[in-house]
């Protein structure tokens, strides 16, 4: 067994230094799930934005647009996690990316379910 060298300055990885942290190849795998969420979130978005139209007063509701920005901004980091390559992005910029795609993909429906009226 060999001791770890004190005067590397190279770092660990933090999925070398946390043994319970998922692999990048992980990470990897939950954004492509997100982006395939997200078109079951833009579904639901659909189906809320229509309901508000024919139903009442015959507008959506005044968040719409925000709710639209969200589930794009979600694609974008769901992209970002999953195409860019390790040497670029750092293992925690992507689990916060993937979470923030989940983020963002859940509160589009329900930014659009929002009606003050």
């Amino acid at each position: 067994m060999t001791a770890p060298d004190l005067h590397s300055t190279a770092a660990p990885s933090a999925a070398a230094a946390d043994p319970f942290a998922p692999s990048t190849a992980t990470v990897r795998i939950f954004a492509g799930i997100g982006l395939l969420l997200l078109a079951f979130a833009y579904g639901v978005f659909l189906v809320v934005v229509l309901g508000q139209a024919y139903s009442g007063d015959g507008a959506s509701g005044p968040l719409v647009e925000e709710a639209q920005w969200s589930m794009g901004l979600s694609a974008v980091a769901g992209l970002l996690a999953l195409c860019l390559p390790a040497t670029i992005v750092s293992h925690p910029a992507r689990r916060t990316a993937v979470r923030l795609q989940y983020a963002l993909a859940f509160a589009g429906p329900a930014l659009a379910a929002i009606d003050f009226a």
